[in-house]
């Protein structure tokens, strides 16, 4: 198994993103990610939407094609 996809290396990768991301507010302020928060989450919508897939499950579907890219539950498709 190489670097890029075994636990431990999931796990640096981990670690660096939270340390970035507690650099980032204690830079820029909480305001700044929440403004980052709300601009990603309304380019999602814009992007993607939600159908129900099975009794307990919802597919990520984008808008434009109809092609499922991901379940809600991170299952495989």
């Amino acid at each position: 198994m190489n670097k890029t996809t075994d636990s431990f290396g999931s796990m640096k990768r981990r670690e660096w993103g939270r340390r970035g991301g507690k650099a980032t507010v204690k830079k820029h302020g909480r305001e700044h990610m929440r403004a980052i928060g709300k601009r990603g989450a309304s380019t999602f919508w814009k992007r993607y939407s939600l159908r129900p897939a099975g009794t307990s499950d919802f597919a990520i579907v984008k808008r434009e094609s109809g092609e499922v890219i991901a379940f809600t539950s991170g299952k495989p498709f």
